[in-house]
């Protein structure tokens, strides 16, 4: 048996209820994927109209949805409590702020089994008795950010030896140079020698500050405008499926989109303002980048921010949430004011100014990412959690009484 190896008596269901794919979705499938390596036993309570469902099941996960249309928190909670019985579940581990609530409820008179909950949110105050009764079900809970880890400590009713920093893990290997794509890349959307892509890769969606990033090409002098071409990567966030099984988008999110592409249609944007779809194979198009951005209003801690460092690009994101953990005091990059074109702008600026900066930067994030973001630190992290969770407790009463 290896140091990653799962131990025989674990079996813990994961719960993701969202229709989105999304980075924490994403990331949500890849860890569960990551974890089955281990030997772990483990079970996915998920939507079955929804991408997780589909890349689970395509990767043969055993995946648990439940019967009929039921959707509510208590329907979910009852499903929940049956399914610890049924399986012999030893460990929830939730991964939505519903899902929390859901997984809680199922354990209301269950002092046995254990509920682990990833918090990929910020952590906004709450303090009142249902939130108190909703933290007291929960054993561990997990952020990648020291910064949210703070933010839980002072703002929700729960021990602070309950909370642990648990990085988000990457697969170093993957990030390499892709010199030969990202000389095609750049020739096919018409890259000048003298301009700087900047690019942003996420949902389109107005908490992401798209629309800030793009209005931020207005604060540029003509001059500066000539020399950058900005790449937006991503699709609109989606609320569901029609009948006919195509995706609904998010009204904010389309309206967003259809602003994007009509700005790209007129004449100052034309050769500035680039759109392209999610791509699935990614690490190219940031390979093709100068310098990557996230201009999020308050972003909690950003995979792509990561991947971003990984392929040694310099990140401009905002000063908010858990990205000036990510970027440093501007030593992996440059932090603007959220909501700001007008800073953004200035962030644009300060590379035009200063080429030496996006290099020197981009192999400090580098550095940075790899040292603290491999999955085998990751995975080891959350078996030993799970184990000691596990281990026998003379206090503990049996789920089936």
């Amino acid at each position: 048996m290896n140091d990653l190896s799962a131990s025989d008596n674990l079996v813990v269901l994961h719960c993701i209820h969202s229709l989105s794919w999304g980075g924490l979705e994403m990331y949500t499938t890849e860890l569960i994927l990551k974890l089955a390596s281990t030997g772990l036993k483990q079970k996915v309570f998920c939507l079955s109209q929804g991408r997780v469902y589909e890349e689970l099941n395509r990767h043969n996960i055993e995946v648990l949805t439940m019967p009929g249309k039921e959707t509510s928190l208590l329907g979910q909670a009852q499903w929940i409590y049956k399914t610890i019985k049924e399986h012999k579940i030893t460990l929830l581990h939730s991964h939505t702020r519903l899902d929390m609530w859901a997984c809680a409820l199922a354990l209301w008179n269950n002092k046995k089994s254990k509920h682990i909950y990833n918090l990929y949110m910020n952590a906004t105050n709450k303090q009142d008795f249902v939130h108190r009764w909703l933290f007291s079900k929960i054993d561990v809970l997990c952020s990648s950010s020291e910064t949210i880890l703070n933010e839980a400590r002072k703002n929700f009713p729960i021990a602070p030896e309950k909370l642990q920093l648990m990085r988000y893990g990457r697969n170093v290997e993957d990030f390499r140079p892709y010199p030969q794509k990202r000389i095609q890349l750049r020739e096919h959307f018409h890259v000048l020698p003298n301009q700087l892509v900047i690019g942003t890769l996420c949902r389109i969606d107005p908490g992401k500050g798209v629309r800030e990033l793009v209005l931020a090409l207005d604060h540029l002098e003509p001059s500066e405008l000539a020399r950058v071409q900005l790449w937006i990567i991503g699709d609109p966030t989606i609320s569901g499926k029609n009948a006919q099984g195509e995706n609904i988008f998010e009204a904010a999110s389309k309206e967003l989109y259809d602003w994007i592409q009509a700005k790209r249609c007129e004449d100052k944007y034309r050769d500035h303002l680039i759109y392209i779809p999610f791509q699935t194979d990614y690490i190219p198009y940031l390979d093709a980048l100068d310098i990557f951005c996230l201009a999020s209003h308050k972003e909690t801690y950003s995979l792509s921010v990561l991947d971003a460092m990984m392929m040694a690009k310099p990140v401009i994101g905002t000063n908010a949430g858990g990205t000036p953990e990510q970027v440093g005091n501007n030593e992996r990059g440059f932090l603007a004011e959220p909501r700001s074109p007008e800073s953004l702008a200035q962030a644009l600026r300060f590379y035009l100014k200063d080429a030496a900066a996006i290099q020197a930067q981009g192999l400090l994030g580098q550095a940075w990412s790899k040292e603290n973001h491999d999955w085998k630190k990751t995975l080891q992290g959350f078996l030993k959690i799970y184990s000691e969770l596990s281990a026998p407790s003379k206090n503990s009463s049996d789920v089936s009484k």
